[in-house]
């Protein structure tokens, strides 16, 4: 999936908090945790990816709004005719994408955010390393009453891609849906990882739980963060995962994900 992997550990907030020299004492680690605290303040989202800012666009003009209300991720219905069939929409909208201009190696990342409970529709808060390891938080539209945790790491071994097998649908604590805010964690250290909703711990993957084919399939490189809104109409498996497709005729042309924050705790 284009997107997946996020995590990091233990909260510590500083007199930097919120101040652009926590930002680039976070940058200038390329591997290692660093405290970290962001509302996604303008000055702190680009379009370049040159480590000037902590976050970079890297999704299409417009597509991304950095203020009051947080960071607006958007998607918007494709030019044209779109004609459905078998579960799979002719034309795919491409949402926005934001990445971290720096990594993070094992640590816990909480982010408040809240996606479109629209089917087709996918929200994902990720950590997603070089070698296209994975840890995954995500939100599906056609599914607002769970959200769904994965971890992705491709090996030689592999006759194909592993997508899934290590996933798992999650419950919220109370009754609640993926268009609410809640705060959703990933707890990363070298032996295992923990998911959390809102404070409470909910999934548990161990290291010694990822092995496949013979060979450990656990995120083990630096990874960035990364935050989006993507539609998965196509191809159908996809599609069929997320619900969809999108009903264009029913679903505003334009839908927004919304994340308020997000923090790295370094205990480890």
């Amino acid at each position: 999936m284009d997107l997946s992997l996020l995590w990091n550990l233990f909260y510590v907030l500083t007199l930097a908090l919120g101040s652009r020299s926590a930002h680039f004492s976070a940058r200038r680690s390329n591997s290692n945790c660093q405290p970290f605290h962001s509302t996604f303040d303008p000055s702190e989202v680009s379009r370049s990816n040159s480590g000037d800012t902590p976050f970079a666009v890297v999704s299409p003009k417009n597509s991304v709004k950095a203020g009051d209300d947080g960071l607006q991720l958007f998607l918007d219905k494709p030019s044209g005719q779109i004609k459905q069939k078998e579960n799979t929409n002719s034309k795919v909208a491409e949402g926005a994408t934001v990445n971290s201009t720096f990594t993070v190696l094992y640590g816990k990342v909480t982010f408040e955010l809240a996606g479109p409970a629209v089917a087709g529709i996918v929200t994902a808060a990720i950590m997603i390393a070089e070698g296209h390891d994975e840890i995954d938080i995500e939100l599906v539209g056609g599914d607002p009453s769970h959200w769904q945790t994965n971890v992705f790491t491709s090996d030689p071994k592999d006759d194909e891609p592993l997508y899934g097998v290590f996933g798992g649908i999650e419950d919220y604590s109370t009754k609640a849906s993926v268009d609410e805010f809640h705060e959703y964690s990933i707890d990363w250290n070298e032996e295992r990882i923990i998911w959390g909703v809102d404070g409470s711990a909910v999934r548990t993957l161990n290291r010694e739980d990822t092995r496949e084919n013979g060979v450990l399939h656990y995120p083990s490189h630096a990874a960035r963060i990364q935050l989006g809104i993507w539609d998965a109409s196509f191809p159908a498996g996809t599609s069929e995962w997320a619900r969809g497709p999108i009903d264009w005729n029913q679903a505003p042309p334009r839908m927004a994900a919304i994340f308020k924050s997000v923090s790295i705790e370094c205990p480890y």
